[in-house]
């Protein structure tokens, strides 16, 4: 087994590698699903479960239907998602979205259960019906965003900018204005 730990030899630190290919065999998610995705943009119905995809620019990425349960998306660029009227369900479950930008994204009934938004921009998103239980959204921002029907339960909101948002029972939050 192959792991990541530091070492002290003679007063220095060394490393242990995971291997050459990591993160490419890390994680459970599918090799040929991530190459197709870095070459075509679409991952419609694949598993990119804790796949490694930060500070990448996936800017009108289209990920329908598909499953990033645990995927690092940190710093990540998705912003420009396409706004068709379809239903987008893709689960970031358990993701860490950290200062992700989703600005103008599509994520109608998409599930952030668990996952780690913070200061992620969510400005003019539409999280319409999506599932945000346990998410962390500290100082994310959700100017001109829609949360109609989004279930929250257990969210942290601290510090979270509104501005013209929508919130799950349909008033509109003007607070950061």
């Amino acid at each position: 087994m192959v792991t990541n730990k530091a070492r002290w030899i003679n007063g220095s630190v060394v490393v242990a590698a995971v291997c050459a290919t990591w993160p490419w065999t890390a994680g459970a998610f599918d090799a040929g699903k991530m190459e197709d995705f870095k070459t075509t943009n679409v991952c419609k119905y694949c598993d990119l479960t804790d796949a490694p995809l930060g500070g990448r620019d996936m800017r009108g990425a289209d990920f329908q239907n598909a499953n990033l349960s645990g995927a690092v998306l940190s710093k990540a660029n998705l912003s420009e998602r396409p706004m068709e009227k379809r239903t987008l369900v893709t689960n970031f479950e358990d993701a860490n979205l950290r200062r992700a930008d989703f600005s103008g994204a599509n994520l109608h009934m998409a599930n952030f259960t668990n996952s780690y938004l913070r200061e992620t921009n969510l400005s003019g998103a539409d999280l319409g019906e999506a599932v945000l239980i346990n998410a962390n959204l500290k100082g994310a921002v959700l100017a001109g965003a829609n949360l109609k029907g989004a279930k929250t339960d257990g969210a942290k909101w601290d510090e979270v900018k509104f501005c013209k948002t929508t919130m799950p029972d349909g008033t509109v939050n003007d607070s950061g204005c």
